[in-house]
């Protein structure tokens, strides 16, 4: 078992390394997201029982961490979209030639 710093550096460093995670699986297929999330709950939840955690305490943790992973990977799948909705706009201009007035 872990000390209580060593065990906070280490649960420190799994969540200062989740933005590089969401890069990561943001850049993978969207029909690929699913298992890779069921992949970093299970090395998170691998962790904290390692470290000697409480069941209950490991759960409530890794929860929080894959939330905050969900939601990092949506905005940088919305930040990979972005630049093409500008892209398509230029292309296809909205002016009332286009909308068949």
């Amino acid at each position: 078992m872990a000390t209580i710093s060593e065990a906070e550096r280490i649960l420190n460093a799994a969540v200062t390394g989740i933005p590089i995670i969401a890069q990561k699986i943001a850049a993978l297929p969207i029909e690929n997201h699913a298992e890779a999330f069921v992949a970093a709950e299970q090395i998170y939840l691998k962790i904290v029982k390692e470290l000697g955690c409480e069941e209950e305490a490991s759960e409530n943790w890794v929860a929080q961490v894959m939330l905050r992973l969900r939601a990092e990977v949506a905005e940088n799948g919305l930040i990979k979209q972005k630049p093409l909705t500008g892209l398509v706009e230029e292309l296809v201009p909205t002016t009332p030639e286009s909308d068949g007035q």
